[in-house]
């Protein structure tokens, strides 16, 4: 019950968050921006202890990305939509009813397929941490969307003991996205390859922000 009340006090709480992170957002110095214009059907690929931070570089550009169906993804739902963001509740884990798989994976297949563009925590919701699991790469398989691996590092952020090792930028520090090479899978493509492909250009990213 206790657990329950401050869940609903969050929520109640959400405008707040979302202009906190507003302001906090537009305090960052980034040393390039990404030219999101050029993309169409595109899946960006992020960790999950990433998903604030990269959220903030791309706020108000209308990109789909999804969220749990528990209670969890209710106060990630409400934060992400507050930054212009279009939220799909459900998993890329297909085939898993109870998680609103084929859902929420159907949802984001129309999203592409009319040239929006995706962003997808990859080892999410629960981990285990920095390990691609195959639901982006599926997706990718049918709608022909390019994935694009994106990490960011700032010069001054807290990392939170957590399992994704959840980060948030310090107010008016420097930030900057790394983005891999396109990633592309065809019909006859072997998911498992391709996921190994991905999971080793996002830890060849981050190893780059860890030695930063």
């Amino acid at each position: 019950m206790v657990k329950r009340i401050k869940f609903k006090l969050l929520l109640l709480l959400t405008p707040l968050w979302v202009l906190l992170v507003r302001i906090l957002a537009r305090t960052i110095r980034w040393k390039k921006r990404y030219d999101f214009d050029r993309d169409k059907r595109t899946i960006y690929a992020l960790w999950h202890g990433q998903a604030l931070a990269l959220a903030m570089f791309g706020m108000d550009r209308g990109i789909y990305t999804m969220a749990s169906r528990f209670r969890d993804g209710e106060l990630a739902t409400a934060i992400l939509k507050g930054m212009g963001f279009n939220v799909v509740r459900g998993s890329t884990e297909e085939g898993k009813a109870e998680k609103g798989g084929r859902t929420g994976t159907l949802k984001l297949i129309e999203a592409l397929n009319k040239g929006h563009n995706v962003a997808l925590t990859v080892d999410g919701p629960k981990g285990p941490p920095f390990k691609v699991k195959k639901g982006v790469v599926f997706l990718a398989q049918k709608t022909g969307a390019k994935i694009v691996p994106a990490v960011v590092r700032f010069e001054k952020a807290k990392v939170f003991n957590s399992w994704d090792r959840f980060t948030v930028p310090y107010p008016f520090t420097r930030g900057e996205v790394l983005v891999g090479e396109p990633i592309t899978v065809s019909e006859g493509d072997d998911l498992e390859a391709k996921r190994k492909e991905i999971e080793k250009a996002l830890l060849e990213l981050s190893s780059e922000v860890v030695s930063s």
